[in-house]
Parts: structure tokens; sequence; C-alpha cells
């Protein structure tokens, strides 16, 4: 069996799906852009969907969908 590991700890590496990921950044930032338009209340939230929405794409893209269980992190490298 062929697993990746994570340059941090050492643990084995989850895949996620990339095009999932990349779909619901994209799904995040139209749901933003759509709350900017409805009320200026909404801004704040708008732009924490538009962080979220970056750090799901550069997951899929950069991070090919890749998930450490153990420390929980992406490697980005």
């Amino acid at each position: 069996m062929n697993t990746k590991q994570c340059p941090t700890c050492g643990g084995p590496l989850i895949q996620k799906n990339s095009v999932q990921l990349i779909l619901a950044g994209i799904a995040f930032i139209a749901i933003g852009g759509l709350l900017m338009f409805l009320n200026f209340k909404f801004w704040p939230l708008s732009g924490f969907l538009g962080v979220i929405a970056v750090y799901l794409i550069a997951w899929g893209t950069r991070g090919k969908g890749l998930w450490c269980r153990h420390c929980k992190t992406v490697p980005f490298k």
C-alpha cells in the first residue's frame, strides 16, 4: 500500500476529493457575493465566507486535498 506521509508528524495523509473542495470554495464565494448585495450588514459575514473559500480552493489545488488526521494539518508543500 503506497500511502503518503505527513511532513510534520510522519502520520498517514488522508486524500479528500479536490474537485469537491474547489466547488465548495466557489460556492462560498457565490454566497458571500450574494450576501454583499442583499444588505450592507452582511458584509462581515461575506468577508468571513471569502476567507474560508480561499482556504478551500488553496487546499484543493496546492494542498492536493491531503489532510493529516494526527496533527490536523494540510501539507501545502
